[in-house]
């Protein structure tokens, strides 16, 4: 029995902490979301400077990054650099990235923000 509790605490740390080194690979690079409601977008992220592109709106924002932990960040709007739709954004809005997923090129998040309920879980396909 006490065997079996340790093999299990084995591996449930594995399994948490694989996870962990497989987030670390996404923290830097060029990402694409496929979006059949709102368009796809890309995104391309280096150190603590994030920019994304809506392909269908045009709309492209820099974001300033900060790792919470291997596989949480936030993202924090610094400029609107193109917006030819007009499209209004709250001030002091930040958004909580969390990896719930890695696959071996993309990796599923869940985004929150500290201004709205909703939830929005996506894939991030790796381009580059």
């Amino acid at each position: 029995m006490k065997n079996l509790i340790v093999l299990a605490l084995i591996c449930f740390s594995t399994v948490v902490f694989g996870q962990t080194n497989e987030c670390k690979k996404f923290r830097n690079g060029k990402f694409k979301i496929v979006d059949e409601e709102v368009g796809n977008s890309i995104i391309t992220r280096k150190g603590s400077k994030q920019i994304e592109f809506g392909e269908e709106s045009g709309l492209k924002l820099e974001f300033k990054v900060k790792w919470i932990d291997d596989c949480t960040y936030t993202l924090e709007l610094k400029k609107v650099l193109e917006n030819p739709n007009n499209i209004e954004f709250p001030v002091g809005m930040i958004l909580t990235v969390e990896i719930i997923e890695t696959k071996e090129n993309s990796y599923v998040q869940k985004s929150t923000s500290n201004l709205f309920d909703l939830v929005f879980e996506g894939e991030l396909i790796k381009i580059e």
